[in-house]
């Protein structure tokens, strides 16, 4: 109906992704690597983006927020109807089936994290792995393993990663379940589960690579791994009636109603998921299933739980996550199937003991369908899709403005603007991202503080750590040429000269600023500055008298020119042929060190002159050369090996999966 989702995440973060990937996409690029954000970021470092799957290359050819929209419709319907299914193959009535696919597919989660569009589709895929699961343990064919397999990888490549491991969880009780009846079973589904990760090989392996680089490779202070926590057990009422606290601008619980309140399946399916403990069948795995919700009901308390703080403690996964209320995620999958088989023993006890009410029971599945309908909709606002393009005027005009250098945004404007270089594609100084390259975004830190970071692990959410201390000699450094503000947030700095204006953004008025003193991308400086490692080229660029137009922070044990009265050198020259691939020409007049504004990050290959040379850490984020005198052509290329090995893996995990399709008998039972 030409409505979409404009919102939060989905407006900041996941628009301005999914644009930058669709982008290169056009272009025949895998995009490994877009400077749209933090001067130049590894996309496929993020599987939240879910840049490799299949269903969101879509974007290519429609909005992505158009087909947002849609895919959380596709998304719904598909795991509403694996839900339905397999819990039909473990025998229940098709009014059971059908309660369980209404409190997942409208329960509160699948509604609420809307604005988590990567948990939606994974989801979507873990009733299809149950469902291969039930299916094979009974049939013990080949295809149900490739459907298994298959679901696996697609659960993986959208993204959800965070509510993934909570989901394995659920996935595995039911497997033990089984494997008591037969042990083959669990080795069969092992397999198939283990070829569908290495289908996913293709997205993991870039992620795993890159995430010791990130903030998470650091690890969360703990006050932040224990935040968006239920703070008490008094939460447990929202389990039942979701918006007892409020809903919308009414919500009166703790900050963020779908963290904290969204796990519900609606009180209908609740209550009946409490009578399953009457069904005489799979007793064992509804014992697992409850004991999961239990350890998901304490892990959502937090530091006010018992296993939070110990787990936190013992795992260096946990170390890196937050949002205890997530593992509620538990519930979201555990209550549907558990609704069912209450919703049959008592369906049962009516046919013996009461048969004139048994159609009470068909009307209850279409009073939960009414319950769900009706709740939790007002939380995800829409709007028409035309209205959005009334953020067009200010881009147009500043975009005939702005060269080839680097664009900062003042992080106080509205959420549109803080992925800005993404969702225009320009070059960003700034970002808003999950996992961007920690050293880089430290910098930015440095840049706006004036110190290091003075924490060791992550105390506070940076993901939207933008620029805000305009003056820093590390901006120009970083070639950012041109900076928006709010008309009431000006640049102090004389450097910056006002250069254009917009009064028609829903914004409100807002400014562009041109930067007098920005360096080039590429230059040499007088000298350089040998320190032992990152910590000591923190500390060097975050001193007041660090002067970057002249003086280099270099890492590590390595041979680098000294520069003194070094006479003329021509500028350098630097031009992108595409996000992978950029060239400087130069021509020095005697050795020197050449300063390149890129990022440091391990993909990037130099060569000068044809051969291959080594990418110095200086100034602590950013990259370097050391180069003799005379005229050169230097060639950056960005190549992931993590990509490559990882692509290898996920053809061999396609052509098993075909394998399994083709063979089409049953397995040994």
């Amino acid at each position: 109906m030409g409505r979409v989702y404009s919102f939060e995440d989905l407006t900041a973060y996941f628009e301005p992704h999914a644009d930058a990937a669709a982008r290169q996409m056009r272009t025949c690029h895998v995009p490994i690597w877009d400077e749209g954000a933090w001067s130049g970021q590894p996309l496929l470092g993020d599987p939240q983006i879910g840049i490799l799957y299949p269903p969101n290359w879509l974007w290519m050819i429609v909005p992505s927020l158009q087909l947002f929209a849609w895919l959380q419709l596709f998304h719904v319907l598909i795991g509403a109807a694996g839900m339905f299914w397999v819990v039909r193959r473990r025998g229940a009535s098709e009014p059971a089936a059908a309660l369980a696919a209404l409190s997942l597919g409208l329960g509160a989660f699948m509604v609420l994290e809307t604005r988590h569009c990567m948990f939606i589709a994974s989801t979507a895929w873990l009733p299809w792995i149950l469902w291969s699961v039930e299916a094979f343990s009974q049939d013990r064919k080949s295809t149900q393993l490739a459907t298994l397999g298959g679901a696996t990888a697609l659960a993986i490549l959208a993204g959800g990663w965070s509510m993934l491991i909570f989901g394995v969880a659920v996935v595995a009780a039911c497997v033990i379940a089984r494997v008591v009846k037969s042990p083959k079973v669990a080795v069969a589904v092992g397999g198939a589960a283990l070829i569908g990760i290495a289908t996913a090989a293709v997205q993991i392996l870039p992620v795993l690579s890159h995430a010791a680089l990130s903030p998470r490779g650091r690890g969360v202070a703990y006050e932040m791994a224990s935040s968006y926590a239920w703070p008490s057990l008094r939460y447990l009422i929202t389990l039942l009636f979701p918006t007892i606290y409020g809903t919308g601008d009414h919500y009166g619980g703790v900050f963020d109603q779908w963290e904290i309140c969204g796990y519900a399946i609606g009180a209908i399916a609740t209550v009946l998921s409490l009578f399953s403990v009457f069904s005489r069948r799979r007793q064992l795995e509804r014992v697992l299933l409850f004991c999961l919700t239990l350890i998901a009901i304490d892990l959502a308390c937090g530091k006010n739980g018992f296993l939070h703080p110990r787990l936190f403690r013992l795992s260096s996964l946990f170390g890196s996550l937050r949002c205890p209320a997530r593992a509620l995620y538990i519930w979201s999958m555990c209550g549907p199937l558990l609704a069912a088989d209450g919703f049959d023993a008592v369906a049962e006890w009516i046919r013996k003991h009461a048969p004139r009410f048994e159609r009470v029971m068909v009307a209850l599945v279409a009073l939960s369908a009414l319950e769900l309908l009706v709740t939790w909709r007002g939380e995800n606002p829409s709007v028409r899709y035309s209205t959005l393009a009334e953020r067009e005027p200010a881009i147009a005009n500043f975009r005939r403005e702005l060269g080839s250098e680097r664009l900062a945004t003042d992080v106080h404007l509205p959420q549109y603007f803080h992925n800005a270089g993404l969702s225009w594609g320009i070059e960003s100084s700034g970002g808003y991202s999950s996992l961007p390259i920690w050293r880089y975004l430290h910098f930015l830190w440095i840049a706006n503080h004036g110190a290091v970071y003075p924490h060791e692990r992550i105390a506070s959410d940076l993901s939207a750590q933008g620029l805000w201390k305009f003056s820093s000699r590390l901006i120009d450094l970083l070639d950012v040429g041109w900076l928006i503000a709010p008309r009431d947030r000006p640049p102090t700095d004389s450097k910056f000269v006002r250069a254009g204006s917009s009064e028609s953004d829903p914004a409100g008025p807002i400014d562009l600023w041109r930067n007098t003193r920005v360096l080039p991308r590429a230059f040499v400086v007088d000298r350089a500055i040998l320190v032992a490692d990152e910590n000591a080229a923190a500390l060097a660029i975050a001193e007041p008298d660090f002067n970057p137009a002249t003086t280099a922070i270099v890492e590590g044990a390595t041979k680098i020119p000294g520069r003194v009265n070094r006479g003329t050198d021509s500028p350098a020259l630097f031009q992108h042929e595409n996000p992978h691939a950029s060239t400087i020409q130069i021509d020095m007049h005697a050795p020197g060190l050449l300063v390149v504004s890129e990022p440091w990050y391990p993909g990037w290959k130099a060569f000068v002159d044809g051969a291959p040379t080594e990418i110095l850490h200086v100034d602590y984020a950013l990259s370097g050369l050391s180069l003799p005198a005379g005229r050169h052509q230097v060639r950056l290329e960005f190549k992931s090996r993590p990509l490559a090995v990882g692509g290898a893996l996920s053809l061999v995990g396609i052509l098993l999966l075909l394998t399994l399709c083709v063979i089409r008998r049953p397995c040994h039972r």
